[in-house]
């Protein structure tokens, strides 16, 4: 990532930190929620958007998903159909 915006890790870390008031593994993993989140609403299984996000297993996903949002991917949906 760092190298991609032409700028050290350390650097990187420092102004995420900075601008975002979080660590940047905080930042890529809330990044990866709101893709899975877009993933799931157009009606990908959790186990292929877990391997879209380069997760090796879906529980791993589905463990990281459940930290940031409070809800398993499925309990999420569920939810989100339930108050429409």
């Amino acid at each position: 990532w760092a190298g991609s915006v032409h700028t050290t890790e350390r650097t990187l870390a420092r102004r995420c930190q900075r601008d975002l008031n979080m660590s940047f593994n905080e930042w890529r993993q809330r990044l990866k929620v709101l893709k899975g989140i877009a993933l799931l609403e157009a009606g990908h299984a959790v186990k292929r958007v877990a391997m879209d996000l380069g997760y090796s297993a879906p529980s791993a996903f589905i463990s990281m998903f459940q930290r940031q949002v409070g809800l398993t991917p499925q309990a999420y949906m569920q939810h989100k159909r339930g108050s429409r």
